[in-house]
């Protein structure tokens, strides 16, 4: 029989579990996630905080059980791994609830840690009321706690933050957002971003590009947003200033991280121990185009990982991942903004001789009600 063991239960670590299963007939597949939820759509977040989406359970691909009862994958939720033995191949977790530890035995390893969301290293940033949105459990305390206020800052356009933001507009809330560059969203061209602040601000987003905050400020529960410039008055604050890839555990275990800060990997999606595969927001990936170091933490990517790292933990290293093209889209109200491959900028950046042309036309046909 062949144990794997999946560290993290979201986008790329169920896809990688699942397709595990799948690919052998004596396979033992055992998920450690330290969460409450596995198989999430944590791209559905904003729209689940606008009521959009009105049913929570709409959000979850999958109910728990039917990973233990159909897929016959052992699912652990609530049990932090903290520990890699490699020399042993034993990983030791960490039942959250009793907080007994519980050692595991593997042939492969699959880290799927994920992510975390970045906090700046500002005063007041751990105030009561200021929340990231990473994943279901930070969206239901972020819910909770906005209930009562009426003035939010955003701290951060990416694209969760634009999303959020259009949420928020939507059950009412005044809405300030803050950058500390130019871009509205970081690795979009400035003609791209122009027009986004623009309908940004059309919809009543008090937008503040250039003007970085530098404290947060309240008794107990964050009051004002102090920046460069001036002084501000919200009930909450939400950061989407990016996040940063979850590789304590791997580094624990003497695992090579990458110049991205995400664990370094092979083609076939394996660590620099033979026996441990990395996939999702925690890895590193490869540019198609430049072929140099990249990080795209987004769920697509993780849930390909996820299968091919999965079917080369169970057959021996038969899917090669061909890398990255930092592909993206986002919405605010009725503009839908996106890209793929390198911008402008990036692509002088890397050293590329470019140049781009702009090409303006309808989204329908001139017939097509509502062509402009």
């Amino acid at each position: 029989m062949v144990r794997i063991i999946v560290v993290g239960g979201s986008a790329a670590g169920m896809a990688a579990a699942a397709k595990a299963k799948r690919s052998g007939s004596d396979v033992n597949v055992v998920v450690l996630e330290k969460g409450r939820y596995v198989s999430y759509a944590s791209c559905g977040i904003p729209y689940y905080i606008s009521g959009f989406i009105s049913d929570f359970n709409k959000l979850l691909y999958y109910p728990l059980e039917y990973f233990r009862r159909k897929r016959g994958i052992d699912v652990r939720v609530r049990c932090e791994a903290v520990k890699i033995d490699r020399s042993a191949k034993t990983i030791t977790a960490v039942d959250l609830d009793s907080g007994r530890e519980i050692e595991f035995e593997y042939d492969k390893l699959i880290l799927a840690t994920g992510a975390s969301a970045l906090k700046p290293s500002i005063d007041g940033v751990d105030l009561d009321g200021i929340y990231t949105v990473r994943d279901l459990e930070d969206m239901l305390k972020l819910i909770e706690g906005i209930r009562k206020a009426s003035r939010i800052a955003i701290v951060g356009l990416s694209y969760t933050g634009l999303e959020i933001a259009e949420a928020l507009i939507r059950i009412g809330k005044r809405v300030l957002a803050f950058t500390r560059s130019d871009h509205v969203i970081h690795d979009m061209d400035p003609d791209f971003t122009e027009i986004l602040k623009r309908y940004i601000s059309s919809y009543g987003v008090e937008l503040h590009i250039n003007e970085p905050v530098e404290e947060f400020e309240g008794s107990d529960r964050v009051s004002k947003v102090i920046t460069s410039k001036s002084t501000y008055d919200v009930d909450a604050v939400v950061l989407s200033v990016g996040v940063k890839p979850n590789v304590e555990l791997a580094k624990n275990a003497g695992l090579e991280i990458g110049v991205t800060g995400g664990i370094k990997v092979d083609e076939y999606l394996r660590t620099s121990d033979r026996d441990i595969y990395s996939v999702g927001d925690n890895t590193e990936s490869i540019h198609i185009v430049t072929r140099k170091p990249y990080y795209s933490p987004t769920a697509p990517i993780a849930n390909k990982m996820g299968r091919i790292a999965g079917e080369n933990a169970v057959k021996g290293d038969v899917k090669i991942f061909p890398g990255v093209l930092g592909s993206s889209i986002v919405k605010f109200f009725d503009l839908e903004i996106g890209r793929v491959g390198l911008s402008y900028e990036e692509a002088l950046r890397y050293g590329f001789n470019a140049t781009y042309v702009d090409i303006k036309h309808h989204t329908r046909s001139h017939y097509y009600p509502g062509c402009r």
